[in-house]
């Protein structure tokens, strides 16, 4: 990404991007973006959602964010949210102030040896030693000699806090809960150095979003990549069809709200045929480039392929009625290397397709075209113009969720094309089904089907057709057929589904 910054802007952010100012509040702007893709290690589902809850607005937040973004220290969100937003700490002033970056709640390692050491009255070093402690006191299987250990280690620090004026019970009860977290507490400096690198990538999400997606989808592909496209086109970014004057090797920027589809993300175009593609442009016409591409690199797959993601449409519209010219010319060309005997043939079999029907491209051609050669529809839809007007009024009477984000808790109708169905047995050798289904907006979702729905549905569902679903989200905010409410009648269940 850098490189490509370098090359196009002539801006160098090698050293920069180590001084970022973490008081920018964009990078906080950033960091509330709902459809936000390759931040260091805030992007995931879980820390997302906490991303959402906490919504840092400074560094120590984030840092607090990344810390808590896994197993364990998790259980401490529910309490540094409510803290934030000025709940009362369970612990004294003295230990708040320890805490007091985390809004009173145990999170570091680093606050758990301070509190030994000055609550306490243990040295560092101590402090330390306890720390490896409470780690071996967290395993199921715990030594005798550890647990007595521990007993020490408890009176001692209920002295000292006894000293600091905190009372005997209080002063055991964080003792506990010191034991209790220590065990998958994190390291403040480790957390620091992954939440120095979401800034970095927050910055360049900024301050270079075209960029900073060009790089990111790079090396992606199938459903992976057509989600973040989708995600990518949400944020008012457009992506230009692949051209073969035009693309790159890989995905790139071409103006602040516009990236170009690379050529290497072409199913069969490696990198190697189109770096050699790129090296010989411009081209004038297909013809052209034909002749300036002979060799073993580009071969005739690799032109089909192009063929049918319409790179040529510039010089030929007609994606279907190229690819039988093409595929004739190449059967006839033989060894024929003279270019006007080469230029007469194709021109001559351009001639004969015009006398022959069935060669106009449909919009069935090009979505077929899409899935073969990328691994999903972007630029195409199985919505026709005519159906999208029609559910966009839908949604504008709130009759039904346009999209897989609209959907809430509560059950509701949601269009849907069909890709794909994998039937199954569950634990009860009952049948089931998985359902790949993608929205108007071209994201794609798989939803169970269960035996209690698919026995009366299963057998009327079609691939390749568009419904309208009743989906609902559940508990784990993942989108499921149906409603959350158990459906026993059959007439019921049936009119869950709706075909167009």
């Amino acid at each position: 990404m850098l490189k490509i910054i370098k090359e196009v802007t002539k801006k160098d952010l090698e050293d920069f991007i180590y001084n970022i100012d973490v008081e920018d509040e964009n990078l906080y702007t950033e960091l509330q973006n709902p459809d936000m893709l390759g931040i260091f290690q805030l992007s995931g589902t879980t820390a997302k959602r906490l991303v959402s809850e906490i919504q840092p607005i400074n560094f120590d937040e984030v840092n607090a964010t990344n810390a808590m973004s896994r197993p364990g220290p998790i259980e401490n969100s529910g309490g540094y949210i409510s803290q934030k937003n000025g709940a009362s700490s369970p612990y004294p002033k003295i230990v708040q102030d320890i805490l007091k970056e985390t809004y009173g709640v145990l999170l570091f390692q680093e606050q758990i040896l301070e509190v030994f050491h000055k609550i306490g009255g243990f040295s560092l070093e101590e402090a330390d030693e306890i720390r490896n402690l409470m780690k071996r006191l967290g395993k199921a299987e715990k030594a005798e000699e550890d647990l007595k250990r521990w007993d020490v280690v408890v009176k001692k620090f209920v002295k000292g806090a006894t000293k600091n004026e905190i009372k005997q019970k209080m002063a055991l009860k964080i003792a506990e809960d010191l034991k209790m977290f220590s065990s998958y507490s994190f390291n403040k400096a480790h957390a620091t150095s992954y939440s120095y690198i979401a800034i970095i990538t927050l910055y360049l999400s900024y301050y270079f979003r075209e960029y900073f997606y060009s790089a990111l989808i790079a090396d992606e592909t199938g459903s992976s990549l057509s989600e973040k496209l989708v995600k990518i086109r949400t944020q008012g970014i457009n992506i230009v069809s692949p051209d073969i004057n035009k693309s790159d090797i890989n995905f790139s920027p071409i103006s602040s709200d516009s990236i170009s589809f690379g050529l290497r993300s072409i199913k069969g175009v490696s990198e190697t045929s189109s770096g050699y593609i790129v090296e010989n442009r411009p081209y004038k016409s297909f013809l052209d480039f034909v002749f300036k591409t002979r060799s073993r690199t580009v071969t005739s797959a690799v032109i089909k392929a192009l063929i049918s993601v319409g790179v040529f449409d510039e010089f030929f519209d007609n994606r279907k009625k190229l690819l039988f010219i093409f595929t004739k010319f190449w059967e006839e060309k033989k060894t024929i290397k003279v270019e006007e005997k080469l230029r007469a043939l194709f021109e001559k079999i351009t001639e004969e397709s015009e006398r022959i029907p069935g060669l106009e491209t449909t919009s069935d051609d090009l979505i077929e075209y899409e899935n073969t050669y990328f691994g999903f529809n972007f630029f195409t839809s199985p919505f026709s113009e005519e159906k999208t007007k029609a559910f966009n009024e839908m949604s504008k009477r709130k009759l039904i969720s346009l999209s897989f984000n609209e959907v809430s808790a509560s059950s509701r109708k949601t269009p849907v094309f069909l890709s794909d169905m994998r039937s199954f047995k569950d634990k009860n050798d009952n049948d089931m089904a998985f359902l790949t289904v993608e929205d108007l907006f071209g994201k794609k979702e798989s939803i169970p089907l269960f035996y209690s729905y698919c026995q009366h549905i299963g057998e009327e569902l079609e691939t390749g057709k568009i419904y309208l679903f009743n989906l609902y989200r559940n508990d784990d905010d993942q989108v499921m057929f149906g409603q959350s409410a158990w459906v026993r009648n059959p007439f019921m269940i049936k009119r869950m589904i709706k075909k167009i």
